[in-house]
């Protein structure tokens, strides 16, 4: 996405979802506001928080008259949190286009302004884009990317702007038209789902509405999730919502088992026996045949590793983040099995 000089621009609302965040929502609305974008106007929806987030927030509407602040204050039975509380300020909306930003998210300057131009010259109703992931801890830094690589190998980029392919996949930054937005029902068309941004990318699309997906990572970055626990349950949380089903959280295990752990159980059952003296039929053929998958699976390590901005030697260590994956493919599919409630952000759902 290229940003390019134009005289004037149309009218732009940014909606910060945020539950808990009092420690880095004011970092997250800093960035929103240093937008080369004129007028801008930014809703925090503070959804229930426990913390000090609405302090935080009204800190932010002491300096800046463009920042305004609504509470959500309950949440009614069988509807999800997100969706709920930005239908709550649906008939506060007067842009003529909606940025949906989390609250985990840091914008480049020229953030919005390059969507929102890419939105006018080409035409279309909605565009979710993909960032710079921001990782630090070790187990972060090893399965994110992982995550990622996943994630694409179900929803290919590529197929998500094909108004013939039904399915989508949607992100943390969505910018569309308010009239598209409206004529779908806004979030209230999605208040009961689990992956709300995915489902109404595809609710957008089954409408016939004109989407875009674009990975930017020169845009913005997201936060992920820090510790090994929250990594395990963010990423728990992302297979139920975004694989969907048993079967294809099957299929996901296999393979990761094909690609990243075979090749070093092929080294090790035809390696470790020939130095004891034990004869093992073709075993030069099994070695380098393992060695050769081998190669080729670091080989699309690196790609992944690199395409996420992360350490190369992570790539190295990728039969380890393999196996982690598998475990919490193994707790996703468990969880399907028996209707066990998922806890996020404080909500049982």
């Amino acid at each position: 996405v290229v940003l390019q000089e134009q005289k004037s621009w149309p009218s732009l609302d940014v909606l910060v979802p945020v539950k808990d965040e009092a420690h880095n929502i004011a970092d997250c609305i800093r960035t929103v506001l240093g937008q080369r974008y004129p007028n801008i106007r930014i809703i925090v929806v503070n959804d229930r928080s426990t913390d000090d987030t609405a302090q935080a927030v009204q800190a932010m509407q002491n300096q800046h008259t463009n920042v305004d602040r609504y509470d959500v204050t309950d949440l009614p039975a069988g509807m999800y949190g997100k969706p709920h509380a930005l239908h709550c300020v649906a008939d506060r909306l007067h842009g003529e286009f909606i940025a949906f930003v989390d609250s985990d998210l840091a914008l480049r300057d020229d953030c919005l302004a390059a969507l929102v131009q890419h939105l006018v010259k080409e035409n279309l109703d909605w565009v979710a884009v993909m960032g710079e992931p921001q990782v630090s801890k070790f187990w972060e830094c090893l399965l994110v990317p992982q995550l990622g690589a996943i994630s694409f190998a179900w929803y290919d980029p590529r197929k998500i702007s094909d108004p013939k392919w039904p399915n989508a996949i949607g992100s943390a930054l969505m910018v569309c038209r308010k009239s598209a937005y409206d004529a779908i029902g806004g979030h209230e068309c999605v208040m009961r789902s689990y992956d709300e941004d995915s489902e109404i990318i595809r609710i957008a699309k089954r409408a016939g509405q004109r989407v875009s997906f674009l990975l930017t990572p020169e845009l913005f970055r997201q936060r992920h999730y820090g510790t090994l626990e929250r990594t395990i349950r963010g990423v728990t949380r992302t297979f139920i919502g975004g694989i969907k089903t048993v079967p294809r959280l099957l299929f996901t295990m296999f393979a990761l088992n094909y690609i990243s752990i075979v090749p070093l159980a092929v080294l090790a059952g035809f390696g470790i026996p020939t130095p004891m003296g034990v004869r093992v039929p073709h075993a030069n053929a099994w070695l380098v045949a393992g060695g050769a998958h081998l190669a080729l699976s670091t080989l699309l390590a690196l790609m992944v590793y690199r395409t996420a901005g992360t350490s190369r030697l992570y790539a190295l260590l990728h039969p380890l983040g393999a196996v982690m994956m598998i475990a919490i493919c193994v707790r996703a599919t468990m969880q399907l099995i028996r209707g066990t409630p998922i806890t996020w952000r404080g909500t049982t759902y």
